[in-house]
Order: C-alpha cells, then structure tokens, then sequence
C-alpha cells in the first residue's frame, strides 16, 4: 500500500474515532462530577430552604458578593432580598427596580 494512503486512512480513522472517544470521556467526567460532595451539599442546601427564603443563586453566592447586607434590594413580585447588584430576582427571576 502506498504510504500517503495509509496515512489518509490513519487520519479517517482518528477523525472518526477520536470524537467518540472524546464523548465518552466527557460523559463518565460528568456523572462524576454530579456524585461529587460539593454538588450533593449545594443540592442538599437548596432543598433545605424554607418557603420565604432566597432561592438558589442567592445560595449558590452567598448573598452579597462583597458581604456586605446592606446592599439589598427587595423583590416586588415575591419580597425576598437580593443583592443590590442584581439585575433580576433570584427566587423568581422577575425584574428587580434597582
């Protein structure tokens, strides 16, 4: 066989196989990931709020990124307090007046 087609072959190859391969990495990567103890505490934290209390992305930061709470906005769709940053609400994702 003449060698610059057994190269273009060993390319077909590695460009079919590869992506496949790739996939299957990144899957088993991912159901890691989603086993991992941060997720199942984040998860376990989100579950846990009673109703009235700020919803996941206020979990998720920690409320006020600089820590301070007086920086505070309230929601006028459902009342709870997001950050003064915010754009949108963090329970309801209404508009906040800022």
């Amino acid at each position: 066989m003449d060698l610059p087609i057994a190269f273009r072959l060993l390319v077909a190859v590695f460009c079919i196989v590869a992506p496949s391969l790739l996939f299957v990495g990144f899957v088993r990567v991912l159901d890691r990931m989603r086993d991992d103890d941060l997720v199942n505490r984040v998860l376990e934290r989100v579950d846990e709020q009673p109703s009235g209390a700020p919803g996941p992305a206020a979990v998720l930061t920690g409320g006020a990124v600089d820590g301070s709470k007086s920086n505070l906005v309230t929601c006028s769709n459902c009342g709870l307090p997001n950050a003064g940053y915010a754009g949108y609400c963090g329970n309801c994702l209404a508009a906040l007046d800022g």
